[in-house]
């Protein structure tokens, strides 16, 4: 169990996005939103504690890494442009995952 004062631990996961459109911040953060509302729901999309830090990397709950993973995998459409979204690295460590 663990203690009350403990932190939840992350893991950051970087990717890319191939499309032949520009593709926005704001709408790989809607599209990922919805997608994981639509695959775990609610309560699953809270528990992923999910954080977009840049246009190429995330921040999520280090239970919930896979899940996020196939979430991305699942991505087919922003906006009406076709986008193919290939998951690069994990790590515990953003600078990490910069490079």
């Amino acid at each position: 169990m663990n203690k009350p004062s403990s932190r939840a631990k992350k893991r950051y996961i970087s990717f890319e996005i191939i499309s032949e459109q520009k593709v926005f911040k704001d709408e790989i953060k809607s599209s990922i939103c919805n997608k994981a509302l639509e695959f775990l729901g609610e309560d699953g999309l809270s528990r992923l504690g999910f954080q977009l830090v840049s246009e190429n990397a995330l921040r999520v709950d280090h239970n919930r890494k896979n899940e996020m993973i196939l979430i991305l995998s699942m991505i087919r459409k922003i906006n009406d442009k076709n986008v193919l979204i290939n998951t690069l690295k994990t790590s515990g460590n953003l600078s990490k995952v910069k490079k």
